[in-house]
């Protein structure tokens, strides 16, 4: 008898809470195990190299493609060139399109139209690129073949980073053009880049300080709907809040000073909004792609390259607010990477041309006119 009522007091067993998938994430991994943290940067390019991509200094990682830290290094910025020539096709088509209407009796540079035509190539819009090629031949600039190609991105695929990271310091001097900036640096240094930056296998070398990944977070919305991006911007971050409490809580003294030290959370989630502003984008979604660069931005440092404000960031607030219409705003977006990256340069220099072009249209008392 005293078994049997002993057997119906056992309280029923109860269920284990679902394992939280960011426990498997590289933030866990630094702050629980603090010495596996310190042994990734000695065994996979040294301290110095990751030091350098903690602060998006991408340039100032050493070592050759073999090193882990280079090649992220390495695939970031081939992300980072492809939206500058995001933004700068964007705008210089825009341009183009838009001298007729804004300065009728002017002709077009001999250089627009030559980089309109290429651009348009190169973008694969071949109804543009028909349009263009024709006005340029008309005006004895068209480019082919057989003509003159001044465009970084028709040099061979071989020409080193170096060799083009140094032409990208000056504007272009042709003699059948003039004096302008090449749009298609950018686009050949993403080429450059990408070399030998494939990702590899998904472990701490390869996912430290980088984006959480989505199935962590739950699968973003597949429109542009601003809306439905805020909803999952704010499940994000309250996911992380309450996940970053919970993870401090359970840390050793040397995993809670890493944590704050290096902003752990600020920069898991800055790497994740930029990558899902990055796929916004990609996926003709420029709307969510801007709302959700707005959201990584760190305002403590809105106008410089940190730990939470990537290069990358930057860049894609540029392309987005360029494909939104918002070209000013680009324009404050690209001031952080006019010192160093010089093919941002040219993008600014051809978003500026755009935001004087629209400042025409503009009427009332205003300093822009």
């Amino acid at each position: 008898m005293i078994v049997f009522l002993l057997a119906a007091c056992t309280p029923e067993p109860t269920a284990q809470p679902a394992p939280e998938a960011l426990d498997a994430s590289w933030i866990a991994t630094v702050v629980r195990e603090p010495a596996k943290f310190t042994s990734t940067l000695a065994d996979n390019g040294g301290r110095d190299a990751w030091t350098a991509l903690h602060r998006n200094d991408w340039l100032a990682v050493p070592g050759g493609v073999e090193s882990v830290p280079a090649r992220r290094a390495s695939a970031e910025l081939a992300v980072f060139e492809g939206l500058l020539w995001a933004a700068q096709s964007t705008a210089l088509l825009t341009l183009a399109d838009g001298w007729h209407a804004h300065s009728p009796d002017a002709p077009e540079p001999r250089w627009l139209l030559a980089s309109a035509q290429r651009v348009a190539e190169l973008r694969r819009d071949g109804v543009s690129a028909d349009r263009w090629r024709t006005a340029a031949a008309m005006a004895g600039t068209a480019t082919g073949t057989a003509g003159s190609k001044p465009f970084a991105f028709d040099l061979p695929p071989t020409t080193s980073v170096a060799e083009l990271r140094a032409l990208s310091a000056r504007p272009l001097q042709d003699p059948s053009l003039g004096s302008f900036w090449d749009p298609t640096r950018p686009l050949a240094l993403q080429r450059a880049y990408a070399t030998g930056a494939a990702p590899r296998a998904a472990d701490l070398p390869d996912t430290l300080f980088g984006a959480v990944p989505e199935a962590a977070l739950g699968a973003a919305p597949a429109s542009d709907d601003v809306e439905a991006c805020r909803v999952y911007a704010q499940a994000i971050d309250a996911h992380l809040d309450a996940w970053g409490v919970r993870l401090e809580e359970g840390a050793s003294n040397d995993g809670r000073a890493l944590l704050t030290q290096l902003q752990l959370i600020a920069v898991g989630r800055s790497r994740t909004l930029s990558s899902l502003a990055v796929d916004a984008l990609d996926h003709q979604r420029p709307a969510c792609g801007l709302f959700y660069a707005e959201q990584a931005l760190d305002h403590a440092s809105s106008r410089a390259i940190s730990p939470v404000n990537s290069p990358t960031l930057f860049a894609v607030l540029a392309a987005a607010n360029v494909a939104t219409g918002h070209v000013r705003e680009a324009l404050d977006a690209l001031t952080a990477l006019r010192e160093p990256f010089p093919e941002a340069i040219g993008v600014i220099e051809t978003v500026g041309d755009l935001a004087v072009q629209q400042g025409l249209d503009r009427s009332g008392i205003s300093r822009e006119n």
